[in-house]
């Protein structure tokens, strides 16, 4: 962390090697046409341009990664014969500067024929041919004759810029006999690898990948198939030098995307709140080339029900394509849109029945004594509490108070303040759930931890560290952390679905414990003892037990092994674990702007076993903080043609610190069974929950003016229509 702070981390963007070449684009500036032809003899003959490639110039397999999603739909690395979206990349320029291919781009003339675009996922769904995936209903027909009460809603959750602080970026490195050595900033280095040795027809022996410092992924990292990856690797096997390409703002603005999701939901319950089943249908853009982002509503419809007890659920749900950016993941994709689709309609339905808020929680929320619980949807959550969770943000945020203070402000007409809550079940390691790593003890006595996870900003290494402690309680100076490269470690699927600390983290437990198991074995031979009367002594190393002075330190006992110990563990869940977390958002609207004021949120978690305090309460909070944006703030806006409006910070809405409230984080721990540390996911935990408060907050504020719902992001423009709607409706 501390390279973070001072500078001293370098990132892909900063290595420099000898003979770097920097790779620039021509991108399309239409979202659907022909292309005619494509001119460029006047960039190849630019000064310190070194290659011009177009369609078929260079050796790449079309891009498909995700098997569910049927291979048509594979991404051609340079646009072949058409382009499908804005920004798609139609010729790619190498030269010996990034300002030399730059100013090269210009000279490249690219005729187009357009084409009608696709551009609302709503009229796309009823195409069939522009149908990717689809998923039924589990439970078709449901019936809810029984239901007293309805309510029925249309959510829109707009694409977002996914906005990592680094963007894509990569150096590709040829060396001998075709082996091709990638510095990526990815967070799934051996995906990453398994893709690029896919698209440039290499065995996976052939690419080393390996992460340096990287800027944050928030999901817009989690697929191995980029099309930048593969365009830098196979122009560097080409031209047989060193390729750079650093990903520029605009470019990552339009092209690292989430969410997209329209759904039509009802939910049903008795006259007292009592909630019966849902029924939804829930569409997805995946945009010009689906990926990733496609498996999304799988996961949406997966998490429909929450942390509430329902009878049945008639959920389905469809991903689309358009002649938008592709969609990829987002943190906390699909589960998100799933808490935010129940949540809003929940409120909505206490306001029908002039229920609070937290009592119509109180009344449905799953009991601890439920556990392991199969959800209607047919996903088994392995623990729990929810009512603590919300028994403990009442008390926290002191919920009664805040309903008070909510009153004298609207009486005195002192300002609308809006209360909003979310509850909330996160899936996490719900698809990879194998990990495996190793622990070795070298002649010098130090410790080395060797893994393929790929840190992305978060402190993998601390974690690590304190789980070697935990089994052989050395000084953390003595414990070494490598990770993110496939030639030290490859048997990996990387940092994605906050799965590390409980899949990688119980490999790492595994392997120390193997480790310690050995290195007591030969502690014994050496100190002529019994191998259960060897103890490890803090501070000192290995000695028998009651015989603190027979301690010999670890450097003591590797130099006279006289080879390095390793042990390595594979750890496989049997199942996914399902964190929780009950947030309570409190804003200020005004009411003659429209303007919303976040003032302080509250966070109550449960992620099992808190393993590092300092990081679980940084996630929350980075989390926490995006998702009060997404709620607020961020949308990535089209015109009718897919035309991108808002392609940098100066037009597309990521607050700065000022605008983000104080947020508190607290933890409650249940454990999950299926990893011996019980520890359950914590990096997006704050992003399922966050948005759906908030939205709740706003529309709690101006609820009593008529205002009934409101579509994120709840933007002055949209909060002020919504009041003068109401207003001129009154009169």
């Amino acid at each position: 962390m501390r390279a973070f702070l001072t500078g001293e981390a370098k990132f892909a963007g900063d290595l420099r090697v000898p003979g770097m070449l920097h790779l620039a684009y021509v991108r399309s500036p239409i979202a659907s046409a022909r292309i005619a032809g494509v001119r460029i003899e006047a960039a190849e003959a630019a000064p310190g341009v070194v290659a011009v490639f177009a369609a078929n110039d260079l050796p790449i397999i079309p891009l498909w990664e995700i098997a569910v999603v049927p291979e048509r739909f594979a991404q051609f690395a340079l646009a072949e014969g058409a382009v499908r979206y804005v920004g798609e990349r139609v010729v790619a320029i190498v030269a010996d500067s990034l300002p030399a291919a730059v100013d090269a781009v210009d000279l490249v003339e690219v005729d187009y024929e357009p084409l009608a675009p696709v551009t609302d996922p709503l009229e796309a769904a009823c195409v069939p041919e522009q149908v990717c995936l689809r998923w039924a209903s589990e439970a078709p027909g449901s019936r809810f004759e029984e239901a007293e009460s309805s309510v029925n809603l249309r959510h829109t959750i707009p694409r977002v810029s996914v906005a990592p602080m680094e963007g894509h970026a990569v150096l590709a490195v040829p060396g001998a006999d075709g082996q091709l050595t990638m510095w990526v900033s990815t967070q799934v280095p051996s995906a990453a690898q398994r893709q690029i040795a896919r698209s440039l027809g290499l065995r996976s022996d052939q690419v080393r990948v390996a992460t340096p410092a990287v800027g944050g992924g928030f999901g817009g990292k989690a697929a191995g198939a980029v099309v930048d990856h593969m365009v830098a690797g196979a122009a560097a096997l080409t031209l047989r030098r060193p390729v750079s390409f650093v990903e520029d703002r605009s470019a990552n603005l339009l092209t690292m995307q989430g969410r997209g999701v329209h759904s039509l939901v009802e939910l049903h319950s008795t006259r007292t709140g009592e909630l019966i089943g849902m029924r939804a249908t829930i569409t997805a853009d995946a945009g010009a080339y689906p990926g990733v982002g496609a498996v999304e509503p799988g996961k949406t419809r997966m998490m429909a029900c929450g942390p509430y007890c329902m009878r049945a659920a008639d959920v389905g749900a469809m991903t689309v394509v358009t002649n938008l950016p592709p969609v990829g993941a987002y943190r906390g994709p699909g589960r998100s849109e799933a808490a935010v689709m129940l949540e809003r309609s929940l409120d909505v339905l206490a306001a029908d029945l002039g229920v609070d808020p937290l009592e119509i929680r109180f009344r449905n929320v799953l009991q601890p004594d439920v556990f392991p619980y199969a959800a209607p949807t047919g996903v088994e959550y392995d623990s729990g509490n929810y009512p603590a969770l919300l028994r403990r943000l009442a008390e926290v945020a002191d919920y009664g108070r805040l309903r008070r203070l909510q009153t004298e402000h609207r009486d005195k007409g002192t300002g609308l303040l809006g209360i909003g809550l979310s509850l909330v079940v996160d899936s996490t390691a719900w698809f990879a759930r194998i990990e495996s790593a190793a622990v070795r003890m070298d002649l010098d006595g130090t410790l080395t931890v060797l893994a393929g996870s790929a840190p992305t900003g978060q402190q993998h290494d601390v974690l690590y560290r304190e789980i070697v402690r935990s089994v052989l309680p050395v000084s953390p100076e003595e414990v070494r952390v490598i990770e993110g490269d496939t030639d030290a470690w490859s048997t990996s699927e990387g940092t994605m679905g906050s799965r590390t600390a409980q899949t990688a983290g119980s490999a790492v437990l595994g392997a120390t414990e193997a480790l310690a198991d050995e290195l007591r074995r030969h502690a014994a031979e050496q100190l002529e003892a019994n191998p259960i009367d060897v103890v490890f002594y803090e501070g000192r190393g290995f000695g028998v037990s009651g015989v603190p002075s027979s301690a010999r330190p670890l450097s003591q006992i590797a130099s006279k092994i006289g080879t390095p110990v390793e042990r390595s563990c594979v750890h496989e869940q049997p199942g996914a674990s399902y964190p929780s977390a009950a947030h309570l958002s409190l804003v200020e609207v005004d009411s003659e702007t429209g303007r919303v004021t976040p003032v302080r949120h509250f966070a109550v978690t449960d992620c099992g076993r808190v393993l590092d305090p300092s990081s679980a309460r940084g996630q929350v909070i980075g989390a926490t903080a995006q998702g009060i944006a997404q709620a607020l703030y961020e949308e990535a806006v089209f015109d009718v043609d897919g035309t991108p409006r808002n392609t940098s910070f100066a037009d597309y809405g990521v607050p700065s610190a000022f605008e983000v409230p104080p947020i508190e984080a607290h933890f409650l721990e249940t454990l999950s069974p299926h990893n011996p540390l019980g520890a359950k996911g914590i990096g997006e935990i704050g992003m399922v929950a966050a948005p759906g408060a908030v939205q709740n907050a706003v529309v709690d504020a101006v609820r009593h003016l008529g205002v009934r719902h409101l579509n994120m992001p709840c933007t002055p423009l949209k909060v002020w229509t919504a009041i003068r709607a109401c207003s001129s409706e009154a009169i």
